[in-house]
């Protein structure tokens, strides 16, 4: 073998190495997610995921108190509509959508005949078993209780909104 044959050698097993390199590279993520991150995505992911169903919150775990904002809403094939209000005072209609960590809201304004952009964080929680064997919902917003009982008020505040944004 003569220092040409040996050269050329050489670079082909160079040229096989380079590409087994860009080869393993390339099935490497180049940003992987820590497994806080992963975590983080799928709860992010879940919340997206709200059951169709009418459901209620309330800065008080206790309905109608005065002073204390209430928000009325149904899912339906991951859109909502619902009224956002005081007991005793006017309400809102909305419509909107679950959008990554927060529930994004377009509310109609009851007197200007205006809409505007409203926004309600979203926090995971842990799926707890229920009175009735149903576990709880995985997500709550931010600053208010679920409310189990939707009274026949909630029910009109939330009959009209839906005819309003039909």
């Amino acid at each position: 073998m003569n220092i040409t044959s040996l050269l050329q050698w050489f670079q082909s097993v160079q040229i096989v190495m380079a590409a087994l390199v860009m080869l393993v590279m390339a099935s490497v993520p180049i940003n992987p997610l820590s497994a806080e991150e992963q975590r983080e995505t799928k709860e992010k992911n879940q919340m997206r995921d709200l059951p169709n169903g009418t459901y209620l919150y309330g800065q008080s775990p206790q309905p109608n108190q005065i002073g204390q904002e209430y928000i009325v809403f149904e899912v339906k094939d991951g859109q909502l509509v619902g009224a956002l209000y005081m007991p005793h005072s006017e309400f809102s209609c909305f419509q909107g959508e679950m959008k990554g960590n927060e529930l994004a809201m377009t509310v109609d304004h009851p007197y200007e005949n205006t809409r505007y952009p409203y926004a309600i964080a979203l926090e995971a929680v842990s799926p707890l078993a229920g009175r009735n064997g149903q576990t709880s919902l995985p997500v709550t917003l931010k600053g208010y209780h679920p409310l189990e009982e939707i009274s026949p008020n909630d029910q009109r505040m939330l009959a009209t909104c839906q005819n309003e944004f039909r």
